[in-house]
């Protein structure tokens, strides 16, 4: 009996073991959002301390018994949790925690913060919503997705520069965000900007073009703006106008994988202005269907200790304007390590860049194909009979331009400027980093960075013989540029994170160097010195006379600085951010070349402090104050004398300052609230700040006893402010269906509050941002207007509102003169009262929609397109088509002039440009992108697979201004607000495949 007892009790003892014991689990473990396989998920039994990870392609296998509760989490995802019933394989899918990817934020430095303690305005994007609907350069996809940004893209065709707002124009100077990679300042220099709406004889109003479009999009993981001062003011002068945060991808531990996408568009203008029938047909043959090709592979893995990411892309892309192409290609090398056991992260990076276009199109009216283009009205042909632009001169033995009429200064046959006027651009780009980060002790770290950040830009413009004589002598003239611009870069900063009890202490002390050197060759065969021999393009060839211009420039600029910052947390409910940088500036003089700046922050977590409820998820105040100083770019307090070419020194005194010169000075402060609700299904962002920048540096023309002098003064108060504030819902949520929606808004008024100090010596009555050169549009800085006023040569009305018309001549409006300046009224302004976004995206099982309407509202713009048109021909549809239009003379007789007499009348070069005013506001659909994300087998050899059909700039719901009122001529401070023969915006179509294996 005992016996059976005793083996009884063996069986059972066994059977309980193996029970205990359990089954194995297998299975796999993806994104939701994408189907690609995690790598490193933390697996666990709940309760115990039995766990595993999964491998490199996402497989796991964990032993746990019938009932046991299997927990899965990684980082940026919400967990999971899995009862353990019949099933031996679990396959799972983690969604993304929007709240936990939000916790932690990229500020200023690189310096990561937790969003709940940030005490200003910080938004970000992550990689997927840049790369939805990619284009050429990754910053024209901040329109209508971040609050308080305003984009406006370059009128030169692909590669073009962009120009970026944050919170309204503020500085005489750049008014140009900083950008920041990977916690380092960019250096982002051009080629130079427009600044004349009738032209450059330099070679035309050529966009010299930005680094940014030498940047992979792929490459891109996040991007954060920081909008305000208090963000920006470690950044020092640098970030004086906001900061643009890009962090780039890393290879990760425990993973290797391979992406490729490759993204073709197909785009044609869309948007000039109306022209009659035949005109139409003559410039619809004439501009081509452009299209651009970005192709990008990655590979990125590594182990625990080493991790590397390598990628390269190239863009091709022929553009709308014939023999218009570029070619771009970028290689991006980064790697990471970690020594002594997690003592030393080493993070090294090289990004190299090179970028070739051909006949960059350019605005205004010299070397500009569209003039002759949009003016063709010989009876009786086509303009695609001068495609054959050129005919044999046998007195000359040359090839001569061939137009149906006689050529002048501002119009040549298009083909001709296109192949005898042809110019070449080469941008290439150099930017090398290193990271050491040391960690002392559980609460002590110290990081050291460098950076050497090298732009090379090469300009190179023939134009043969026969060209209009205003633009080059009888021979030809070569045009040749060339830049090197350097940037070293290099900071230790001490970081603490420590824990008293209650209170968190975060804060970063450090030091940073930053010097910045150019060196410029510039040859120009001139429009009187010429060529030796006709045609010959080398500057051996160039004529030995004072007409000719040789030129090199050297620039030196450094800046040294020292900083702190500290975020003091009250048991995580109330936090103080304090920040305080001093710099001192080569570019000023030697006994005022220093300049202090702090910032205070406070913000409060509403929903930790009170109880608000279930149905509010999180709830904050903040508040902010800060100063930010500026100097003043390289050569400009004391600028050296020029040396001539062919010996001497020139006799024009170069700009001496009027009085010390005192760094500029910005002071803002903001307030602004967050809250979210239904567990972060629905919240909103709003804020507002008011930003006043003074002792702005600007040269002026002084009268003096030996004539006019230039002077440079400090002067000046700018104000900004208005409100910001974005909404993000997700209306839909099922299993199979999403919808998420983001409204971002902002508002701004810009006020020139003073042009001249009280106290100054010179009194200055406005500051010229647009020269009136020989056209009638111009923009001013007076007091009591606003930064980007228009101002234009408007006609004289009667009291019924009808023109009046004196010997056949209309007549300049001279009863508002104080609004009036050298004859030019104020009619607007180029800048929009208020801005909108509305960012989408659906997903059901598989299929997912994207679009993106953008708004811009009020505002005004000119078309001095228009008027040049309607000057030069009778091309325009309301020339023609039109009723006439009611006038009356001095005397008060009334009759009718016809459309085309009346516009012949306003229009012209120099016309009256008031003639051409349009609300500027405007609605469009910016973005739309259907994609299809393929399932795949376990065994398939591609682990993800999607294909989007996308578009951009499809078109508008609402447009007053004949062009496109969102492209910009220049991406500096001038000719805002104008269009001026600039390339026709574009509307795009294509197809974006993306790759993982």
């Amino acid at each position: 009996m005992k016996q059976k007892i005793l083996t009884l009790t063996t069986l059972l003892f066994f059977s309980f073991l193996s029970f205990g014991q359990g089954i194995q689990i297998t299975g796999i473990v993806k994104g939701a959002s994408d189907g690609i396989p995690l790598p490193g998920v933390n697996i666990i039994i709940k309760g115990t301390t039995n766990g595993v990870q999964t491998d490199f392609d996402g497989n796991y296998a964990i032993t746990a018994a019938t009932g046991d509760v299997i927990v899965f989490s990684y980082l940026g995802m919400a967990s999971k949790e899995i009862t353990v019933g019949s099933d031996t394989v679990i396959n799972v899918q983690l969604e993304a925690d929007t709240e936990q990817l939000d916790d932690v934020v990229v500020t200023a430095l690189g310096i990561q913060k937790s969003r709940k303690s940030l005490t200003y305005a910080a938004q970000d994007i992550n990689a997927a919503e840049l790369s939805k609907v990619k284009q050429t350069n990754p910053v024209n996809s901040l329109s209508g997705k971040i609050s308080g940004v305003v984009v406006n893209r370059s009128s030169s065709g692909v590669g073009g520069s962009v120009k970026v707002t944050l919170r309204g124009n503020s500085s005489l100077g750049n008014n140009q965000p900083l950008y920041v990679v990977d916690g380092i300042p960019l250096s982002n220099p051009t080629g130079g900007q427009p600044n004349d709406t009738f032209g450059d004889l330099n070679g035309g109003n050529k966009d010299g073009g930005d680094v940014l479009s030498l940047i992979n999009p792929d490459d891109i993981e996040s991007l954060t703006v920081l909008k305000g001062a208090s963000a920006s003011a470690l950044y020092g002068s640098a970030g004086l106008n906001g900061v643009i945060l890009i962090t780039t991808k890393k290879g990760r531990a425990g993973s290797f994988k391979v992406n490729f996408s490759s993204n073709i568009l197909v785009e044609s203008a869309a948007y000039y202005i109306d022209l009659n029938d035949k005109a139409e047909n003559d410039i619809e043959d004439f501009f081509n269907t452009g299209v651009t090709s970005i192709t990008s592979l990655s590979a990125s893995g590594g182990s625990e200790n080493a991790q590397t990411y390598f990628s390269y892309s190239n863009t091709f892309a022929s553009g709308i304007l014939p023999t218009n192409d570029l070619k771009q290609h970028t290689i991006n090398i980064r790697e990471t390590a970690k020594f002594f056991d997690g003592i030393v992260t080493a993070n090294a990076s090289v990004l190299a860049s090179t970028q070739t276009i051909d006949n960059r199109p350019v605005s205004g009216l010299y070397f500009n194909p569209l003039v002759g283009a949009y003016n063709f009205d010989s009876p009786g042909e086509r303009l695609s009979s001068y495609e054959r632009f050129e005919e044999f001169d046998d007195t000359r033995n040359i090839q001569s331009q061939r137009w149906f009429r006689p050529t002048f200064d501002i119009e040549q046959n298009p083909y001709w400027i296109l192949n005898r006027n042809a110019s070449e651009d080469i941008n290439r780009k150099l930017l090398a980093s290193l990271n050491l980060k040391f960690k002392i002790n559980d609460w002590l770290s110290l990081q050291t960075r460098g950076t050497y950040d090298q732009t090379l830009l090469n300009y190179d413009k023939e134009i043969f013989a026969t060209t209009e004589a205003t633009l080059a002598p009888s021979t030809g003239r070569y045009i040749f540029n060339e830049q090197d611009i350097r940037q070293i870069y290099g900071d230790i900063i001490a970081s603490i994170s420590k824990q008293f009890n209650t209170i968190s202490l975060s804060a970063n002390v450090g030091t940073s160097t930053t010097r910045s050197s150019t060196e410029i060759l510039n040859a120009d065969s001139g429009t009187a010195g010429g060529l030796q021999f006709a045609n010959v393009f080398s500057i051996q060839n160039f004529n030995a006379n004072p007409q000719v211009s040789l030129s090199q420039t050297s620039l030196d600029k450094k800046v040294n600085s020292v900083f702190a910052s500290a975020t003091i947390g009250f048991n995580e409910k109330l936090f103080v951010d304090l920040t305080a940088r001093n710099d001192w500036s080569s570019s000023l003089p030697s006994n005022n070349n220093s300049y202090f700046y702090p910032s205070v922050g406070v913000t409060g977590i509403l929903s930790e402090v009170f109880d608000l409820g279930d149905r509010i998820s999180f709830a904050k105040v903040r508040a902010s104050y800060a100063e930010v100083g500026n100097d003043v770019p390289a050569n400009t307090v004391f600028p050296e004398r020029q040396i001539l070419f062919g010996g001497g020194i020139s006799p024009l005194n170069p700009v001496r300052p009027l009085g010390e010169v005192r760094p500029e000075q910005q002071q803002s402060y903001e307030i602004g609230t967050e809250w979210r609700f239904f567990d972060g299904r629905f919240g909103f962002d709003i804020g507002y700040y008011h930003t006043s920048t003074v002792d702005q540096y600007f040269q002026v023309p002084v009268s003096t006893g030996t004539g006019a002098v230039t002077v440079g003064v400090n002067s000046g108060d700018i104000i900004n402010q208005g409100f910001e504030g974005s909404i993000f819902i997700t209306p839909i949520q099922t299993e199979n269906f999403k919808w998420t929606s983001n409204i971002n808004f902002a508002t701004n008024d810009n006020e020139v509050e003073e042009i001249s100090n009280p106290s100054d010596d010179v009194q200055i009555d406005n500051q010229v941002i647009s020269a009136p050169g020989v056209n009638t549009f111009a923009s001013y800085l007076v007091e009591g207007g606003s930064y980007g006023d228009i101002y234009a040569q408007v006609v004289k009305r009667d009291a019924n509102g009808r023109p009046i018309v004196d010997n056949g001549a209309l007549i300049i409006n001279d009863e508002n003169p104080d609004n009036t300046i050298a004859g030019l009224e104020k009619i607007g302004n180029a800048n929009p009262d208020f801005t909108l976004g509305w960012n989408n995206t659906l997903t059901y099982k598989n299929i997912s929609l994207d679009f993106l309407i953008d708004g811009k509202f009020g505002g005004e713009t000119v078309s001095l397109t228009e008027a040049v048109v309607e000057g030069l021909s009778n091309n325009s549809r309301r020339e023609t088509e039109n009723a006439p239009i009611e006038v009356v003379d001095p005397s008060g007789t009334v009759s009718t002039l016809t459309a085309q007499e009346y516009y012949g009348l306003a229009g012209g070069r120099n016309g009256f440009t008031g003639e051409y005013v349009y609300s500027a506001t405007n609605v469009r659909l910016a973005e739309l992108a259907i994609g299809y994300n393929f399932k795949l087998s376990e065994s398939s050899f591609f682990k993800n697979i999607k294909a989007s059909a996308i578009g951009n700039n499809l078109f508008f719901f609402y447009k007053d201004a004949p062009h496109d009122p969102n492209v910009s001529l220049s991406t500096g401070n001038a000719l805002q607000g104008v269009d001026v023969l600039g390339l026709p915006s574009t509307r795009s179509w294509g197809l974006n495949i993306n790759l993982t294996f």
